[in-house]
């Protein structure tokens, strides 16, 4: 049995590999969860004793690109991605699972739900990157977001540039790496990302997803740039999105419009919180997750639900 903490990869048919572990609870229900952009699946590492109590256990992969996981062999789309997630999950015998996807993970999530329908119970979505196109946007969008999901995903090699440059840098210094990451954030991340913990496993991470190439954050940009061409009608899993009004790091209106596409989803809008309160807060969406499907848990402070 593989160990915790551990990697280990699942053959596709097609002879890729996707690169993985696992936390939480060894028998624990399953999850399928998700990292942001860029990342990796070490993502889940401090949610591993959270995970563990409420009795969950973490599938975390590397996304195309990241880390050990392959780019896809065909033209890359949120929809071949939910084919790839649907052979892992049944060679790792999973009939039935719930997702986390946080930040550039929401998207891959929200489409593997919307493909698997009730193989889904729950889908909880953190600081979701929303669909972008069609315009009009759902709500407004400032010149950076506009710039960097409709004009920098035509310029591949910029982005390979920038991100081998971002990748350079974390090598070098883990602080002057992270505080580039947190130039735009607002005060709330600022405080997160001075803790040393959060600091040094935030790098870890994206060092992790970085180390093989930068092709996973690029094709995650040119996917967010463009029609999502995903149904999300069809995702019958209960839905819960979790959204800081101080994030800074994506845009929220397609945020806003991504749950409204969603039947019967839940929008949770985090008062004075920003894109990294998820680091601190993993016992609240783990909370959710594993309750029983009828059971409102929504018991918490400085938030207004919709």
């Amino acid at each position: 049995m593989v160990k915790e903490d551990t990697d280990f990869s699942i053959p596709l048919s097609d002879g890729r590999q996707f690169g993985l572990r696992w936390y939480g609870a060894s028998n624990g229900q399953p999850v399928l969860a998700l990292h942001g952009t860029p990342g990796s699946r070490l993502k889940f590492r401090l949610a591993s004793k959270a995970a563990n109590e409420l009795g969950l256990k973490l599938y975390c992969p590397d996304r195309w690109g990241y880390g050990l996981t392959a780019k896809p062999l065909l033209q890359p789309s949120l929809a071949e991605f939910a084919n790839d997630i649907c052979e892992v999950t049944n060679r790792l015998g999973l009939a039935r699972f719930s997702i986390v996807g946080i930040s550039g993970g929401g998207p891959f999530a929200a489409t593997v739900a919307a493909a698997l329908g009730a193989r889904v119970d729950k889908l909880a979505l953190i600081g979701p990157v929303g669909p972008i196109l069609p315009r009009p946007f759902h709500g407004p969008i400032g010149p950076f977001h506009r710039f960097a999901f409709t004009a920098w995903p035509r310029m591949p090699g910029g982005m390979r540039l920038t991100f081998a440059t971002f990748r350079m840098l974390l090598s070098a210094s883990q602080d002057l790496a992270i505080t580039t990451v947190a130039a735009r954030a607002g005060y709330a991340d600022r405080q997160i990302l001075r803790e040393r913990e959060n600091k040094k496993a935030l790098a870890e991470i994206m060092r992790a997803g970085l180390l093989r190439s930068v092709e996973g954050p690029v094709i995650d940009m040119m996917l967010f740039g463009r029609n999502w061409n995903v149904d999300l009608s069809r995702v019958t899993a209960e839905t819960h999105l979790w959204l800081g009004l101080e994030d800074h790091n994506i845009p929220l209106g397609p945020a806003r419009r991504l749950a409204s596409a969603i039947p019967n989803a839940k929008l949770t809008e985090i008062v004075g919180a920003g894109h990294f309160w998820i680091m601190e807060n993993y016992r609240e969406v783990f909370d959710w997750l594993a309750t029983d499907l009828d059971e409102d848990v929504t018991r918490f402070r400085l938030r207004h639900d919709h």
